[in-house]
């Protein structure tokens, strides 16, 4: 028989160090969460735990583990159960088709009525011959596209250069036509100086055209998270130039490898992965996003 119990993070903590990510980790002792921590016993024995973070009104599933030797028994989905039926937010779950584990989590969240509401696409770019596929692409056409758009007055200038005139444009900037997430935390991130560095605006006439923003985690590696250009220039390629010189800027610095992520895919963002980023793109994945709404009995 499963019994749940909601225990301090310490215990919960100590129960399952082994296995944790150090995201996770990161996550559970963060200081400005509130955390709910909840462990599994079947038999009386210590069989799985979860632990579920509180950050804006919202709750978010950090982590669901059942021990090796109690996979199987239904220990995830008491533990799932238990913890958004006794939600004061909407609780979610994120993760990856990637996991070893995602179409049991999948099953066990349409079970319990969680709903569906995110696909995130996930492109990795990485292998010894990365910059050559960019450099055949840049030198098939993306080179000839970049020439034009210079030549109908389209230039480029990074986050570190540009004035506080643009950079109030990008603080009020459009919404992603390419389906990624809107962030300007990089505003008040620590490290903002390399953020700068290698996002890049696009402009024409003092006006902010598109821009890329990306940053670099660690030292070898970029995550071009947020892609967009002006409604009015929707289509017209725009956006290859502040890429391209985004590019060029990692490039400098050593990236072997980024990530672009995307949500859901619409055509224009299958347009710019199949013409643009399918030159230089190893591996994909999905990240899934389930909510359950304790108002409504679902999301």
């Amino acid at each position: 028989m499963i019994r749940i119990e909601e225990a301090a993070a310490e215990s919960a903590l100590e129960l399952s160090r082994q296995y944790l990510s150090a995201y996770a980790k990161g996550q559970i002792e963060k200081e400005e969460h509130t955390v709910r921590t909840f462990i599994a016993y079947l038999d009386g024995k210590p069989a799985g735990f979860l632990a579920a973070a509180k950050s804006n009104g919202l709750e978010f599933i950090v982590y669901v583990l059942t021990l090796p030797e109690y996979r199987g028994t239904g220990v995830a989905q008491a533990l799932i159960r238990e913890a958004s039926g006794t939600a004061d937010y909407a609780l979610s779950a994120s993760f990856s088709d990637a996991h070893e584990y995602a179409p049991e989590l999948m099953h066990i969240l349409e079970k319990l009525d969680f709903k569906k509401q995110r696909t995130k696409y996930n492109f990795r770019c990485y292998g010894d011959d990365l910059w050559d596929r960019w450099d055949a692409y840049m030198e098939k056409s993306g080179r000839r596209m970049c020439d034009t758009l210079r030549r109908q007055g389209y230039s480029t200038v990074t986050l570190a250069d540009a004035s506080e005139e643009l950079l109030d444009q990008f603080r009020h900037s459009y919404e992603s036509e390419y389906h990624n997430v809107l962030n300007h935390q990089h505003l008040i991130m620590p490290g903002a100086e390399i953020t700068k560095d290698v996002s890049v605006l696009c402009v024409r006439n003092g006006k902010l055209s598109a821009y890329v923003f990306a940053y670099m985690p660690e030292k070898y590696s970029a995550v071009f998270k947020t892609l967009s250009s002006s409604e009015a220039l929707h289509g017209s390629g725009v956006i290859l130039l502040p890429l391209a010189e985004s590019f060029r800027k990692v490039r400098e610095k050593g990236c072997v490898q980024f990530m672009f992520s995307m949500d859901g895919i619409g055509a224009r963002a299958n347009s710019f992965r199949n013409k643009v980023l399918g030159h230089v793109i190893t591996k994909r994945t999905m990240r899934y996003t389930y909510t359950y709404s304790p108002e409504k009995g679902m999301a």
